[in-house]
């Protein structure tokens, strides 16, 4: 072994002793694909192998679909659900679909799901809702919407708007699922400033639901945009929180699947963490919608950031950080690390909302995101630096 490599191995040990982190972790990307116009994105592999994509667009929602060789070509669009007019009896309202995400059942079924959401928050017409469509045949054909809640509340004398939003479906055994979502309804006093993260959960492949219950709270601020995966004995929630003066960024919530959220997780608790060793000030800067998955040996966390002041919507990129799963301690993991963003992407330029992660082969991922306007999918790889 040359001297510069002794002298570089004694330097990483030296800074890994300071900082109390493992190995430097780097993020390879590759050139990222475009889907076309659209918002709000996910990508899950299928049980034949194939990927599907579910984002915004078109006045609606869509499916559309990928072959494990090249996920470079995708399918046209499918319309799994449009946006439609809803009246009250009087008056009449357009209500938009968004926030689509979607999940496999072991049974073949896909769930998914998306939010309902009237024009100027009209909800005395129509509330903000949560609905399902399902497919039994590979995403070739969708059921009809269901609504699975509604966030029954008069639109206040202020004018403020409350709904419940961003659907997650994670698949359990058999026919059985959860979906949870960012829930307004309960703090119509709160002027929109408070909400918590509800769960509902169905054990025959959507066609009866539970009554939602709370999974998790911060005491008169926002628990949202909720992403579940499960690993080991744990279920983790990524979140987007904002605790004691602190702007919205991720944080993590979690329960023994065996708990299944027997109480709601409040604040502060043992089962809550902030998974960044190096954050940035989150008084300073904005981190909104965490997107949570596990490659064969890391824990990915995306989010999308902006310095303040600033309109997180306008200027916001993307970052993806990772950690080893070796370096869970107690069922937690606090040092994620390695932060990212695409090279094809660049603060002041472009936006990168509402990102989501696909995990791939090995400890290959997408990024997926909604950049300009438009779905741009990145693969990339996590590795030791």
């Amino acid at each position: 072994m040359g001297i510069g490599v002794m002298a570089l191995m004694g330097a990483l040990s030296v800074l890994s002793a300071q900082t109390g982190l493992g190995e430097p972790i780097k993020i390879d990307w590759d050139e990222g694909v475009d889907l076309g116009p659209g918002g709000y994105a996910r990508v899950h592999r299928l049980a034949d192998g194939r990927f599907m994509a579910a984002y915004s667009a078109g006045g609606g929602v869509v499916a559309r679909f990928a072959s494990p060789e090249n996920l470079r070509e995708w399918s046209e669009p499918i319309a799994v659900a449009r946006d439609f007019t809803a009246t009250n009896g009087s008056e009449t309202v357009r209500v938009h679909l968004a926030n689509a995400e979607f999940a496999q059942l072991e049974t073949g079924r896909i769930v998914y799901a998306c939010n309902l959401r009237p024009d100027g928050w009209r909800h005395d017409v129509h509330p903000c809702a949560i609905a399902i469509s399902t497919s039994d045949d590979a995403g070739r054909t969708w059921s009809p919407l269901k609504v699975l809640y509604r966030a029954e509340v008069a639109l206040p004398v202020d004018g403020v708007p409350h709904g419940c939003y961003e659907p997650f479906v994670l698949p359990l055994k058999g026919n059985a699922a959860q979906i949870y979502f960012a829930n307004e309804a309960p703090y119509v006093e709160a002027k929109c400033e408070w909400q918590n993260i509800s769960l509902i959960e169905t054990a025959d492949g959507g066609e009866n639901w539970s009554a939602p219950r709370i999974a998790s709270y911060t005491a008169e601020r926002r628990d949202g945009m909720p992403v579940v995966m499960e690993l080991g004995p744990w279920r983790y929630m990524a979140i987007e929180s904002n605790p004691a003066k602190t702007r919205l960024h991720p944080q993590i919530v979690r329960t023994g699947i065996k708990d299944n959220w027997l109480k709601p997780v409040l604040a502060p608790s043992p089962d809550r963490f902030e998974p960044l060793a190096n954050p940035p000030d989150w008084c300073k800067h904005h981190g909104s919608a965490p997107y949570i998955v596990a490659t064969k040996n890391y824990i990915l966390l995306s989010w999308h950031e902006t310095p303040l002041p600033g309109d997180p919507s306008a200027t916001s990129v993307a970052r993806v950080a990772a950690v080893p799963k070796r370096e869970i301690k107690d069922g937690r993991f606090t040092t994620m690390r390695g932060e990212s963003t695409p090279p094809g992407m660049v603060f002041g330029r472009d936006r990168g909302l509402w990102n989501s992660l696909c995990p791939l082969d090995g400890d290959r991922f997408l990024l997926v995101t909604e950049q300009n306007g438009r779905i741009t999918l990145y693969p990339g790889n996590v590795s030791a630096k």
